[in-house]
C-alpha cells in the first residue's frame, strides 16, 4: 500500500549528521528543499588537481542519473575518465512514484549533494523527502557507509478530527517492530522485481479509538538479498520516536535511513464522531 503523499512534508534546514558506528543518530528533521547530508573526508590527494578530476568524472553521472532512474526508481551508474573512477546511485522511495516526480527529486538532490559536499569529497550521500542520491570512487560500500543510520522525523500524521488527543501509546512500538522485521524479509525476497520493496499495514481498535500502522521497507536493487535483510534488520533497531512528537496531531511519521536501505513508518489515530461531540476526548 502506498504511503500518503501529504505526510512527506518536512520542516527544517540542510543538516549534516555523523552517527557513531552501528548506532542510530538522534531524530532530526530535514527539509524538502535540502536534505540530510553525509560527506566523507577525501583521501590524501597527491596534488590539487585530483579533486577536480574526480568531480569532472562525477558530474556527468549525476546529470544522467535522474532520467536513468525515473522509470524503475533506481539506477547505478559508473564512469572512468583519465584514470578517475566515479559511481553514482539514485533511489526514489515508495511503490507508486511517478517517473517525472522521481526524476525531479533526484535532480534536486544531486545538486544539493555536490553543493553541500564540495569538490574534495570522494564519498557522499543525501536523503531528501522522497529520494536518495549517493556517490563514491568505488563500487564497494565502506564500513562507515554500512554503519550509517539516521532517524528522520516527518510532519505528524493528522488525526481524523483536529480536536482529538493522539491516543498514541508506547505499546504500539512492539507491533511496529514486528511489522518492520516482516517487511524487511519480504523486501529482500523482491530482489528480482522492479523494486526491492515491501509494505505492511495493521489496524487496532480499542473502544472509540482506532490506530493504523504503516511500514515501508526498501533496498537498493544492486544489493544482494542477504545484504538487504541485514541492512533493514539493523535499521529496525533504530525504529523509535519521541512520544511528545507523536502527540502533536494524532500520530507520528518517521524513517530510518542508510546508504543501502530505507525504512519508513507511520502511526495514525482516529476517534469516532459521537465521542467527539460529547466532548469526552476534546
Amino acid at each position: 500500500m502506498a504511503l500518503r503523499s501529504s505526510s512527506w512534508l518536512l520542516i527544517s534546514l540542510l543538516l549534516a549528521v555523523t552517527p557513531a558506528p552501528s548506532t542510530c543518530e538522534d531524530s532530526v528533521r530535514i527539509a524538502d528543499a535540502g536534505g540530510l547530508l553525509q560527506c566523507y573526508p577525501a583521501p590524501a590527494l597527491t596534488n590539487a588537481t585530483n579533486g577536480t578530476a574526480f568531480r569532472a568524472t562525477l558530474l556527468p553521472l549525476l546529470r544522467s542519473l535522474p532520467s536513468a532512474a525515473a522509470h524503475t526508481c533506481f539506477a547505478s551508474l559508473r564512469s572512468v575518465t583519465r584514470g578517475e573512477r566515479a559511481f553514482a546511485r539514485g533511489l526514489c522511495f515508495g511503490n507508486t512514484t511517478v517517473p517525472s516526480e522521481c526524476a525531479r527529486c533526484l535532480s534536486a538532490a544531486a545538486g544539493n549533494l555536490t553543493a553541500g559536499c564540495g569538490a574534495t569529497s570522494r564519498r557522499a550521500g543525501i536523503w531528501s523527502d522522497r529520494c536518495f542520491v549517493g556517490y563514491a570512487d568505488t563500487n564497494a560500500s565502506s564500513p562507515s557507509e554500512d554503519a550509517f543510520r539516521a532517524r528522520v522525523l516527518f510532519d505528524a500524521v493528522p488525526a481524523s478530527k483536529v480536536n482529538t488527543k493522539s491516543f498514541y501509546y508506547a505499546h504500539l512500538h512492539n507491533e511496529l517492530v514486528a511489522m518492520a522485521k516482516d517487511v524487511a524479509r519480504r523486501a529482500a525476497a523482491n530482489i528480482s522485481g522492479p523494486r526491492m520493496l515491501a509494505t505492511a499495514e495493521g489496524t487496532n481498535s480499542e473502544s472509540v479509538v482506532s490506530r493504523t500502522v504503516h511500514v515501508l521497507a526498501q533496498c537498493r536493487r544492486d544489493r544482494t538479498a542477504a545484504d538487504c535483510v541485514q541492512c533493514l534488520q539493523e535499521s529496525v533497531q533504530g525504529v523509535d520516536w519521541d512520544l511528545n512528537v507523536a502527540r502533536v496531531d494524532g500520530g507520528v511519521a518517521a524513517a530510518v535511513v542508510g546508504f543501502n536501505c530505507y525504512l519508513r513508518f507511520e502511526v495514525s489515530t482516529a476517534v469516532s464522531d459521537n465521542d467527539l461531540n460529547t466532548g469526552e476526548f476534546s
